[in-house]
């Protein structure tokens, strides 16, 4: 009951605080590691290629948050794609820490269908609601890591056409593994999108190119960087948002 108790005492603190984000201009926060974490100073940049880059600081921290454009998008984090990624640096008392989303090995985070074969059972079926129940799994073959399972929906021929959820994660895994779905006719390949440890995404839901400001939304699992034993493993962001943060050149690019 206290758990509970905290839980929505802080929901209710931060919900008071997405309020006053919107009354201050420009706004960057979010809940790390579930306390809340408030930049003093935020700022953007393009490159001359399109990039965006968001940097947000306070006394002692940095949040980075980078997307391979400033168009409005969701851009996934934690993937082999360098250009869509979010860290965190933390300096206080001569101790640096910093963490990523860098492309690393560990349980299944989600996947992507890449090929549906021919032959495949479902293991889920459409309810009139529009949801899927699962009674079943397949095994997976091939990649970085063992023991992934996928409940998948065919097509009513066989063939993949959703991979409707992750049961069972792995570990081992790599961002980019290719892994085929068994039985059938061993045809049905995904691609592993990125792991637990390291994972998210940054939504850009306003770019406002004649004010140069930038809105959004943001959350990721970071990992320690240079596995740093006075640091944790990894940090989370959660319901974090940035508002009309203003946007400069990037004279890094």
């Amino acid at each position: 009951m206290k758990k509970f108790l905290s839980l929505f005492i802080l929901a209710l603190a931060f919900s008071s605080c997405q309020e006053d984000l919107k009354t201050n201009n420009p706004g960057f926060q979010a809940l790390k590691d579930d306390m809340m974490w408030r930049g003093t100073d935020a700022r953007a940049y393009i490159s001359t290629t399109g990039e965006l880059r968001i940097e947000a600081l306070n006394q002692y921290d940095q949040v980075t948050l980078s997307t391979e454009s400033a168009d409005e998008d969701v851009y996934v984090l934690g993937t082999t794609d360098s250009a869509n990624s979010a860290s965190y640096f933390s300096s206080f008392n001569d101790l640096d820490l910093e963490y990523g989303t860098i492309p690393v090995s560990g349980p299944v985070y989600s996947v992507v269908l890449i090929g549906g074969g021919t032959g495949y059972t479902p293991d889920c079926d459409m309810q009139p609601n529009g949801l899927y129940t699962c009674d079943s799994a397949h095994n997976t073959t091939g990649g970085s890591g063992t023991g992934l399972t996928l409940a998948i929906g065919t097509n009513g021929l066989g063939g993949v056409n959703k991979i409707v959820k992750v049961v069972s994660r792995g570990n081992g895994y790599l961002p980019g593994d290719i892994v085929t779905v068994t039985s059938g006719d061993l045809n049905c390949q995904v691609k592993v999108v990125n792991v637990e440890t390291s994972n998210g995404e940054i939504e850009i839901t306003d770019y406002d190119p004649l004010n140069m400001t930038v809105t959004g939304t943001f959350k990721f699992n970071a990992v320690n960087v240079d596995n740093n034993p006075f640091g944790l493993p990894v940090v989370n962001f959660q319901y974090g948002e940035f508002y009309k943060i203003p946007i400069y050149p990037d004279s890094k690019k």
